[in-house]
């Protein structure tokens, strides 16, 4: 089996139960246990951002991690390809649920897109992607929100014709945490935190290693079962 670095796998696995916390909410909020605005309040809405930020800067992280001295093509297609074939699937459950608020561009669709894009920094150092992530955050905090432009543009900014979506992460500005995530590289590594195969000394990070080596599969599984959950309660009530 491959080696792998246990911090980031224990911080990807905290970022899975917090968008499993962060889910749940919204369903007692849809199932009409929660009142219905709540996770549309600050405090919900900044902690749904940081879940997305977390997931996106390991993602970037991830990448520089793996294709440092060349790209490796086979490990960057089953991995992103595996990704893109579940933003599909989710959009298409999504549309079967939620109809016209299904989600076109998520978490998912933003990580494979931006993994692709980013292929085109990797050999950019860590303050050219700082600077980078930058000017494109310059870039969406000055411009105007929506942008005057064409439904097909909704996955790289928000713009007049985008409809509402569950989860909506265009390119323009979240591919700001990938980029950083790639520029934190050098220095991990620098600090030495990039040592891979240390063992697991703790139940507690052994668990969240876990969730986290298994996130994708988690992301995709822990909705259905709560969902299911959800809709059996009622019945039973």
């Amino acid at each position: 089996m491959r080696e792998r670095i246990l911090w980031i796998d224990v911080i990807r696995g905290i970022s899975i139960l917090a968008m499993i916390t962060f889910h749940f909410a919204f369903d007692m909020m849809y199932f009409g246990f929660a009142k219905s605005d709540l996770i549309y309040q600050p405090d919900w809405r900044l902690f749904e951002r940081m879940i997305a930020f977390s997931f996106l800067f390991i993602a970037g992280l991830s990448l520089s991690i793996t294709h440092e001295a060349w790209i490796n093509w086979k490990s960057f297609i089953r991995r992103y390809g595996m990704t893109a074939i579940c933003a599909v699937l989710i959009s298409t459950v999504t549309y079967i649920l939620f109809g016209n608020d299904m989600i076109r561009f998520g978490i998912l669709h933003a990580i494979s897109i931006s993994g692709l894009i980013s292929l085109l920094f990797l050999k950019l150092n860590s303050l050219s992607l700082v600077l980078l992530a930058v000017a494109i955050f310059l870039i969406n905090t000055m411009m105007p929100k929506p942008l005057n432009g064409d439904y097909f543009w909704q996955w790289l900014v928000h713009t007049t014709n985008t409809p509402n979506s569950l989860d909506y992460r265009p390119i323009i500005p979240w591919i700001t945490p990938f980029i950083l995530g790639m520029a934190s590289h050098q220095l991990f590594k620098n600090w030495g935190l990039l040592e891979k195969g240390k063992a697991v000394t703790h139940r507690e990070l052994s668990f969240l290693s876990w969730l986290g080596r298994n996130s994708l599969a988690i992301y995709l599984v822990h909705q259905p079962i709560l969902f299911a959950s959800f809709s059996l309660f009622l019945k039973i009530s």
